[in-house]
Protein backbone atom coordinates (compact mmCIF):
# COMPACT_ATOMS: atom_id res chain seq x y z
CA UNK A 1 0.00 0.00 0.00
CA UNK A 2 3.01 2.35 0.29
CA UNK A 3 5.15 2.82 -2.81
CA UNK A 4 8.36 4.82 -2.56
CA UNK A 5 10.09 6.59 -5.43
CA UNK A 6 13.81 6.08 -5.88
CA UNK A 7 16.26 7.12 -3.18
CA UNK A 8 17.59 9.87 -5.45
CA UNK A 9 14.10 11.32 -5.98
CA UNK A 10 13.45 11.34 -2.22
CA UNK A 11 16.80 12.99 -1.47
CA UNK A 12 16.01 15.77 -3.93
CA UNK A 13 13.15 16.88 -1.69
CA UNK A 14 15.04 16.67 1.60
CA UNK A 15 16.04 20.33 1.35
CA UNK A 16 12.93 21.16 3.29
CA UNK A 17 11.66 17.94 4.74
CA UNK A 18 9.63 19.92 7.28
CA UNK A 19 6.97 20.29 4.58
CA UNK A 20 4.66 17.55 3.36
CA UNK A 21 2.23 17.93 0.48
CA UNK A 22 -0.79 15.68 -0.02
CA UNK A 23 -1.95 15.28 -3.60
CA UNK A 24 -4.58 13.14 -5.28
CA UNK A 25 -8.04 13.13 -6.73
CA UNK A 26 -11.00 14.87 -5.14
CA UNK A 27 -12.39 12.68 -2.39
CA UNK A 28 -9.12 10.96 -1.46
CA UNK A 29 -9.08 12.64 1.94
CA UNK A 30 -6.27 15.14 1.48
CA UNK A 31 -7.92 17.74 3.70
CA UNK A 32 -9.17 15.20 6.25
CA UNK A 33 -5.85 13.42 6.66
CA UNK A 34 -3.82 16.61 6.39
CA UNK A 35 -5.79 18.10 9.27
CA UNK A 36 -5.62 14.95 11.38
CA UNK A 37 -1.88 14.42 10.91
CA UNK A 38 -1.08 18.12 11.41
CA UNK A 39 -3.05 18.10 14.65
CA UNK A 40 -1.41 14.90 15.87
CA UNK A 41 2.14 16.13 15.07
CA UNK A 42 1.50 19.76 16.03
CA UNK A 43 2.26 20.89 12.46
CA UNK A 44 0.67 23.83 10.70
CA UNK A 45 -1.91 22.91 8.08
CA UNK A 46 -2.53 24.71 4.79
CA UNK A 47 -5.33 23.75 2.43
CA UNK A 48 -4.97 25.57 -0.89
CA UNK A 49 -8.73 25.46 -1.57
CA UNK A 50 -9.54 26.99 1.84
CA UNK A 51 -6.90 29.69 1.35
CA UNK A 52 -8.39 30.57 -2.05
CA UNK A 53 -11.97 30.61 -0.76
CA UNK A 54 -10.94 32.95 2.08
CA UNK A 55 -9.05 35.26 -0.27
CA UNK A 56 -12.03 35.70 -2.60
CA UNK A 57 -14.91 35.06 -0.19
CA UNK A 58 -16.27 32.65 -2.80
CA UNK A 59 -16.55 28.88 -3.09
CA UNK A 60 -14.19 27.07 -5.46
CA UNK A 61 -17.16 26.28 -7.72
CA UNK A 62 -18.09 29.99 -7.86
CA UNK A 63 -14.51 30.99 -8.65
CA UNK A 64 -14.49 28.48 -11.53
CA UNK A 65 -17.85 29.78 -12.77
CA UNK A 66 -17.00 33.47 -12.53
CA UNK A 67 -13.29 33.49 -13.41
CA UNK A 68 -12.58 30.13 -15.09
CA UNK A 69 -10.09 27.35 -14.48
CA UNK A 70 -7.02 29.19 -15.84
CA UNK A 71 -7.55 32.02 -13.34
CA UNK A 72 -8.16 29.51 -10.54
CA UNK A 73 -4.95 27.55 -11.30
CA UNK A 74 -2.92 30.78 -11.29
CA UNK A 75 -4.31 31.77 -7.90
CA UNK A 76 -3.84 28.20 -6.63
CA UNK A 77 -0.16 28.29 -7.61
CA UNK A 78 0.28 31.61 -5.77
CA UNK A 79 -1.41 30.29 -2.62
CA UNK A 80 0.72 27.13 -2.61
CA UNK A 81 3.88 29.18 -3.04
CA UNK A 82 2.75 31.51 -0.22
CA UNK A 83 2.18 28.53 2.09
CA UNK A 84 5.67 27.17 1.36
CA UNK A 85 7.27 30.59 1.74
CA UNK A 86 5.42 31.30 4.99
CA UNK A 87 6.41 27.92 6.44
CA UNK A 88 10.05 28.43 5.47
CA UNK A 89 10.15 31.93 7.00
CA UNK A 90 8.67 30.64 10.24
CA UNK A 91 10.84 27.50 10.07
CA UNK A 92 7.70 25.53 10.84
CA UNK A 93 6.68 22.00 10.05
CA UNK A 94 3.57 21.94 7.91
CA UNK A 95 1.28 19.83 5.81
CA UNK A 96 -0.09 21.31 2.59
CA UNK A 97 -3.18 19.89 0.94
CA UNK A 98 -3.76 20.96 -2.64
CA UNK A 99 -6.70 20.65 -5.00
CA UNK A 100 -6.81 17.55 -7.17
CA UNK A 101 -5.67 19.42 -10.28
CA UNK A 102 -3.05 21.57 -8.56
CA UNK A 103 -0.28 19.10 -9.38
CA UNK A 104 -1.11 19.34 -13.12
CA UNK A 105 0.55 22.77 -13.26
CA UNK A 106 4.24 22.21 -14.13
CA UNK A 107 5.42 25.20 -12.05
CA UNK A 108 3.43 24.10 -9.00
CA UNK A 109 4.55 20.49 -9.43
CA UNK A 110 8.20 21.50 -9.71
CA UNK A 111 7.93 23.74 -6.64
CA UNK A 112 6.32 21.04 -4.53
CA UNK A 113 8.72 18.31 -5.63
CA UNK A 114 11.69 20.55 -4.86
CA UNK A 115 10.63 21.90 -1.46
CA UNK A 116 8.26 19.32 0.04
CA UNK A 117 7.76 15.60 0.47
CA UNK A 118 4.92 14.86 -1.92
CA UNK A 119 2.55 12.03 -1.00
CA UNK A 120 -0.03 10.84 -3.54
CA UNK A 121 -3.13 9.54 -1.78
CA UNK A 122 -4.36 7.04 -4.35
CA UNK A 123 -7.96 5.88 -4.10
CA UNK A 124 -10.03 3.74 -6.48
CA UNK A 125 -12.75 5.28 -8.63
CA UNK A 126 -15.44 3.21 -6.87
CA UNK A 127 -14.40 4.65 -3.49
CA UNK A 128 -14.17 8.18 -4.91
CA UNK A 129 -17.72 7.92 -6.28
CA UNK A 130 -19.01 7.10 -2.79
CA UNK A 131 -17.11 10.02 -1.28
CA UNK A 132 -17.94 12.79 -3.75
CA UNK A 133 -21.69 12.08 -3.65
CA UNK A 134 -23.57 14.16 -6.20
CA UNK A 135 -20.37 16.17 -6.80
CA UNK A 136 -22.30 19.46 -6.73
CA UNK A 137 -19.33 21.25 -5.09
CA UNK A 138 -16.81 19.75 -7.52
CA UNK A 139 -16.35 22.07 -10.52
CA UNK A 140 -14.34 19.55 -12.55
CA UNK A 141 -17.17 16.98 -12.56
CA UNK A 142 -19.31 17.28 -15.67
CA UNK A 143 -22.30 14.97 -16.22
CA UNK A 144 -21.76 11.31 -15.35
CA UNK A 145 -19.68 11.19 -12.16
CA UNK A 146 -17.92 7.87 -12.88
CA UNK A 147 -17.03 8.86 -16.45
CA UNK A 148 -15.80 12.27 -15.30
CA UNK A 149 -13.65 10.80 -12.53
CA UNK A 150 -12.15 8.24 -14.91
CA UNK A 151 -11.35 10.94 -17.48
CA UNK A 152 -9.78 13.24 -14.88
CA UNK A 153 -7.75 10.43 -13.27
CA UNK A 154 -6.48 9.27 -16.65
CA UNK A 155 -5.26 12.81 -17.38
CA UNK A 156 -3.65 13.34 -13.95
CA UNK A 157 -2.05 9.95 -13.26
CA UNK A 158 1.13 10.75 -15.20
CA UNK A 159 1.69 13.71 -12.89
CA UNK A 160 0.66 11.93 -9.69
CA UNK A 161 3.21 9.21 -10.48
CA UNK A 162 5.97 11.80 -9.99
CA UNK A 163 5.17 12.09 -6.26
CA UNK A 164 7.90 11.00 -3.86
CA UNK A 165 5.49 8.56 -2.20
CA UNK A 166 2.30 6.82 -3.29
CA UNK A 167 -0.10 5.67 -0.59
CA UNK A 168 -2.91 3.34 -1.73
CA UNK A 169 -5.70 4.13 0.70
CA UNK A 170 -8.56 1.80 -0.27
CA UNK A 171 -7.76 -1.04 2.12
CA UNK A 172 -6.41 1.11 4.96
CA UNK A 173 -8.26 2.41 7.99
CA UNK A 174 -8.12 6.09 8.95
CA UNK A 175 -5.58 5.23 11.66
CA UNK A 176 -3.40 3.29 9.21
CA UNK A 177 -3.38 6.16 6.72
CA UNK A 178 -2.46 8.63 9.47
CA UNK A 179 0.31 6.30 10.68
CA UNK A 180 1.73 5.93 7.14
CA UNK A 181 1.81 9.71 6.61
CA UNK A 182 3.50 10.15 10.00
CA UNK A 183 6.01 7.44 9.08
CA UNK A 184 6.84 9.31 5.86
CA UNK A 185 7.16 12.61 7.71
CA UNK A 186 9.82 11.09 9.96
CA UNK A 187 11.97 9.91 7.04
Amino acid sequence: DLHVRSRRQRQMCIRDSNLITLIGMMGTGKTKFGNLVAHKLDYSFYDSDVLIEKKFSLTIRDIFTIHGEIFFRKVEKEQIWNAIEQSKKKNEKAIISIGGGGFDNPDTRSLLLKYTKVIWLNTSISTLIKRVGDASKRPMIQGDIKASLNKILKKRTKHYLLAHYKLDTDTLSTKQIIDKIIEISAQ
